[in-house]
């Protein structure tokens, strides 16, 4: 069963369960409410609102099921972060609340070691988020409000959106857009938008220089990004995620193994992971936020809940950056082995995001004219060689296998 038929089900259910039979039982009780609630009570009852509510459940548990991988991902970068610097990382578990409660009790034992909390951890991001979200608010005088404030509307929004896109296997999808991967990149390009917005602002010199040079960043690295993806779209011949995947699965290389399209396309491979790398903004390219030379970039006016939402933002869009390089390049859900289709997928996303985590810890920064050099010099030739590469693939070697009797290879 699919993912919208699995909530249109649940749709049936709660419309026949709740939704009609309460609004029947207004319409009969309250005369003055009979005609809304009667209309609601149809409208629940016909194909159109079911399919309707099957949407926002399909919508809702793919948001549920994203933020629980940003957590996740969040908690990852932090351990693996910790072990690189060899130290523990977050330890704080369920059992540091109970003690808490014992000493404001004042029940605890007199020989118990204060803060012996051995846990994994993950309870710490959501203490650290309820601390972030009881913080002030501080707008600077001088500072657009309303513009700073949208700021942060705009590039949580456009993030959050990315969930909801990116299928986790062909049954598991809320949205299945014939277009999916190119309405993913469109909402890749919003978020700038509100980076700028909120650089400029901020009236802060460092809020301003990082904005620019994301706008810079941007339009450096999204053309060889879209490049690089252009060779997988000729060779599946859709945008459809679902298309490509199935693509990937089909196409065999030596001993049957499956070609997936790093294989064919490695040129388009390395293309892609360096333009996404500089897309979500980390190390070696987060020039606009760099910490060393412009303190926070274009977040340093902001605290509270509006720099929490920007930094988890960031985090979901690396997320759904290596949800994009699963499909298009790791042959997204399709595995060799009998693993249910979702597992495969999340493996693979998050052994990019474990690479890209060890990327951060040992790679330094490079300059903003090196970051240019290379997306306009180095970036675009090379995904230009890699659509010639395609092209000769697709279309010229068949043309000659034909005629020449050459094995089919591609």
């Amino acid at each position: 069963m699919t993912l919208f038929g699995l909530c249109k089900t649940m749709a049936e259910l709660t419309a026949d369960l709740f939704l009609v039979p309460l609004f029947n039982f207004q319409r009969n009780i309250f005369p003055p409410f009979s005609y809304p609630a009667g209309d609601l009570a149809d409208w629940f009852a016909s194909e159109g609102g079911i399919v309707t509510l099957a949407w926002v459940y399909a919508v809702n548990i793919a948001f549920a099921v994203g933020m629980t991988n940003l957590i996740l991902v969040i908690h990852l970068e932090r351990k693996i972060a910790a072990r690189i610097q060899d130290r523990r990382g977050p330890m704080l578990s369920l059992r540091a609340f109970r003690e808490l409660g014992e000493d404001l009790a004042g029940e605890a034992p007199t020989w118990r070691f204060k803060g012996n909390y051995s846990g994994i951890g993950i309870i710490q991001n959501m203490a650290d988020g309820i601390k972030a979200i009881t913080k002030e608010l501080i707008i600077p005088n001088k500072a657009d409000k309303f513009l700073f404030s949208m700021g942060p509307i705009i590039f949580i929004s456009s993030s959050v959106f990315l969930l909801v896109l990116f299928p986790l296997s062909d049954r598991f999808a809320a949205s299945a857009a014939p277009a999916g991967l190119m309405v993913i990149m469109a909402a890749f390009s919003i978020a700038p938008i509100g980076v700028l917005t909120s650089g400029w602002a901020s009236n802060n010199k460092y809020s301003m220089i990082g904005g620019m040079r994301s706008a810079a960043q941007l339009m450096s690295y999204e053309i060889p990004l879209l490049l690089s993806m252009a060779g997988v779209f000729l060779l599946a011949g859709s945008y459809n995620p679902v298309d490509i995947v199935e693509q990937q699965r089909e196409a065999t290389w030596l001993f049957g193994l499956p070609m997936w399209n790093f294989i064919p396309q490695f040129i388009g491979f390395i293309v892609f992971m360096i333009c996404i790398l500089a897309e979500v903004e980390r190390v070696p390219f987060d020039l606009p936020e760099a910490e060393a030379e412009l303190v926070e970039g274009w977040t340093t006016e902001y605290s509270g809940i509006r720099y929490m939402l920007f930094l988890a933002a960031e985090y979901i869009r690396g997320f759904a950056g290596a949800a994009v390089a699963t499909i298009l390049f790791l042959g997204g859900w399709a595995g060799p082995w009998p693993v249910p289709p979702e597992i495969w997928f999340l493996l693979k996303v998050y052994l990019i995001i474990i690479f890209w985590i060890f990327i951060r810890w040992t790679v330094p920064r490079i300059r903003t004219d090196q970051i240019l050099e290379l997306g306009w010099k180095k970036l675009l030739p090379l995904s230009l060689i890699n659509i010639l590469i395609v092209i000769f693939m697709v279309e010229i070697y068949p043309y000659f296998a034909d005629i020449i009797s050459l094995p089919e290879v591609f």
